[in-house]
């Protein structure tokens, strides 16, 4: 009668228990991140000291978390990769539209310089022409300003972002390991029901997590789920989380490092993490903002640089030899906060042409000086206190430490940093410091260009000389006075003809006895010889020796529009593969409303019978009660 009662009674418990568990399924139908759960019941063996007993009933054998792992690490992993794609995404397109709309674009502003310039040179000296001139070069350095600054602020924001992810991370790690602390201790002093919601609410922990940075998991026997980041950086371990932040970084002002660790041992680890929204910042940082900035200040600075080089080859309406039009920049070097010398880099420009838009990482090795360039790798190497490389010219003081570092910038910035410096039209030097003319005797039909002046600090640039041919082949250069300067040279048609600073040619056939005059202009007011050199600047490859002015900034914004075009690409195919990763996972966890009511159902009748049994054990107990009586 007793082993009825108990059978009765374990069975009324057990069922009890499936309903407990199916209500709490039902009731969590909508909660995000929930796993269904289920009662696994085994029999109660009889005893087993006689042959042939039935069982004595039922018991709870534990209470089932109903979980796919790989699926969940795979919603984890798709997750990261989709937020570093959209975050790049989002970046990327705020940044194509500073660049590639003409409310904020130099292109505009550029083509209005020039175009201003040739009117100058239609009435060199109209003074309203000269106005809309300089007015036209402030607009110009004004935009470039402007559009640094802007970029600088997408920079700015960048930080602010990255501070407030890794903050997010570092509370989201201390959430994860206090659950791992109650998981731990959960056989001591908590249901299993009341685990397998901690474990959902860790995977829920883990989930956010990944938003932000690509993460692994590892389980261990305690219960615990360890957490590391990127490359292998552990993040929590068992109830512990690793203090993580964002410090200056050690070289560039205005950018942060995340680092991780205790107080005064903290390790540098940005290179080691990728994906979620920190990898999306960096990837857009790195292969997107900092290229633009670095593009745009190489345009800046070619365009300064040049113009300025052409502008101090003419003559002013006062007839003074001109002035920069423009503030170039210096170069900018930044020493690593951790370096243990005394020794320092300046670096200055001898080539604007020669500019790559890049950065340069300077690593002293005890001997050598080697910079490496930020946008391929390459290195140069010098052992002098003197390295060329890429139209800079870095001179290094004594003192460096073995492993110092220095960061060279000459572009990165450039762009907010150019300025006009002339404020009189007066001072616009369009006139051309020399004039060229054919003779009159002349019985060739060989033609002069204007002279064009490739050495300003050439001491001989103004002396009159004459090209004097000597045949329909052959020319000399002789001075005013008819002394030979330049020997038997041979003529061909259109081929530049460089001497005291200057470069003419000379086109079509030409006869013995023709002679072409190289003059002082002492006469400039009406002259635009040099205003059109200026003009032409517009149509030079002087950016890289490859690029005009126009076609480098075309290739700036086509360089964004195409990060912009592939980061959306990826991220749309990356949603993609989450959705059905989130779907696989959910095929596996997901609440089925159907299920669940056919469950209790199945285990509310289970337990009417359950109830049954001791009821009819209770009958029989009473009809013996009642035999004896």
């Amino acid at each position: 009668m007793t082993d009825i009662l108990n059978t009765g009674k374990s069975a009324l418990f057990a069922f009890q228990r499936a309903l407990g568990t199916t209500s709490h399924n039902i009731a969590n139908v909508n909660t995000e991140g929930y796993a269904r759960q289920r009662v696994d019941l085994e029999g109660v063996p009889g005893n087993t000291g006689l042959y042939n007993q039935p069982g004595s009933g039922v018991s709870v054998a534990g209470i089932e978390r109903i979980h796919d792992e790989f699926a969940t690490a795979r919603v984890n992993s798709s997750t990261s990769a989709y937020e570093e794609q959209l975050t790049h995404q989002v970046m990327a397109s705020r940044l194509d539209s500073l660049v590639a709309t003409d409310g904020s674009s130099v292109g505009p502003a550029m083509s209005d310089f020039f175009n201003a310039i040739q009117d100058v040179n239609t009435d060199p000296s109209s003074i309203a022409a000269r106005e809309v001139a300089l007015d036209a070069t402030n607009q110009l350095t004004d935009r470039f300003q402007s559009m640094q600054s802007q970029l600088d602020d997408i920079q700015t924001e960048v930080n602010d972002r990255t501070k407030a992810a890794v903050t997010t991370v570092g509370e989201l790690a201390e959430s994860i390991a206090l659950v791992n602390k109650q998981v731990m201790s959960s056989g001591k002093s908590t249901s299993a029901s009341a685990t397998n919601d901690l474990m959902d609410q860790r995977d829920r922990l883990i989930n956010e997590l990944s938003k932000y940075v690509e993460i692994d998991t590892i389980s261990h026997e305690s219960g615990a789920l360890n957490v590391f980041m990127g490359k292998g950086i552990a993040l929590v371990i068992g109830s512990t989380a690793q203090n993580i932040k964002t410090t200056p970084d050690d070289t560039y002002p205005d950018r942060l490092q995340i680092q991780i660790g205790k107080e005064g041992s903290e390790k540098t680890i940005d290179t080691q993490l990728q994906g979620g929204e920190i990898g999306g910042l960096a990837e857009f940082a790195n292969q997107t903002l900092r290229p633009a900035m670095n593009d745009l200040g190489r345009l800046a600075l070619t365009m300064a640089d040049t113009l300025n080089q052409q502008h101090g080859s003419g003559l002013d309406l006062d007839g003074n030899v001109g002035t920069d039009l423009f503030e170039v920049p210096t170069p900018q070097v930044y020493s690593n906060s951790r370096n243990t010398g005394s020794g320092a880099i300046t670096a200055a420009i001898t080539d604007s042409g020669a500019l790559e838009a890049t950065d340069y990482l300077v690593r002293f090795d005890g001997a050598n000086y080697t910079a490496t360039r930020s946008s391929d790798g390459e290195e140069t190497t010098g052992s002098s206190n003197t390295l060329l490389l890429d139209g800079l010219e870095l001179t290094m003081t004594s003192g460096a430490a073995v492993g110092d570092t220095f960061v060279i910038s000459a572009t990165g910035r450039a762009a907010g940093q150019i300025s006009t410096v002339i404020t009189d039209v007066d001072k616009l030097a369009v006139a051309g410091q020399l004039t060229t003319s054919s003779d009159i005797a002349n019985t060739g039909e060989s033609r002069i260009s204007s002279a064009k002046v490739v050495d300003a600090a050439n001491g001989s640039l103004q002396d009159p000389v004459d090209i004097v041919f000597t045949s329909e082949n052959s020319y000399e250069i002789h001075d005013a006075s008819g002394a030979t300067l330049q020997a038997l040279q041979t003529y061909t048609s259109g081929d530049p003809i460089n001497f005291n600073g200057w470069e003419v040619s000379i086109s079509d056939d030409a006869a013995a006895g023709d002679i072409h005059h190289i003059e002082p202009n002492t006469l400039g007011k009406g002259d635009n010889s040099n205003g059109l050199a200026l003009a032409d600047m517009q149509q030079e490859t002087l950016v890289a020796g490859t690029q005009t002015f126009n076609d480098a900034y075309g290739t700036l914004v086509s360089k964004v529009g195409s990060q912009t075009n592939a980061a959306m690409t990826r991220a749309s195919a990356l949603e993609s593969l989450k959705d059905n990763a989130i779907e696989r996972q959910q095929s596996v966890q997901s609440v089925s409303l159907d299920e669940e009511a056919i469950d209790l159902t199945r285990y509310q009748q289970a337990y009417q019978a359950a109830a049954k049994i001791i009821t009819t054990a209770d009958e029989m107990f009473q009809t013996i009660l009642g035999a004896v009586r």
